[in-house]
């Protein structure tokens, strides 16, 4: 369980470009942390550049589940 200090938060930091990154993928513009009812999860972050309408959000968030690096199959 995480730290209640931080929970119902989420911290989010600006994205850099990797080599890795494919052409013609949308890649969050931030990533970060959110700990939401005691549990951690991934954020991602998009900001909104296409709006149309006053009424659409500026920036939408995408919570996940962290990915246990030790259940995966190598």
């Amino acid at each position: 369980m995480a730290d209640n200090k931080y929970d119902n938060q989420i911290a989010l930091w600006k994205r850099q470009p990797r080599e890795t990154d494919k052409a013609g993928v949308k890649y969050p513009h931030y990533t970060g942390k959110a700990t939401i009812g005691g549990e951690q999860k991934k954020a991602a972050g998009w900001i909104n550049t296409e709006k149309t309408k006053d009424t659409q959000p500026d920036i939408s968030i995408k919570l996940s589940e962290f990915e246990n690096k030790e259940e995966a199959p190598y």
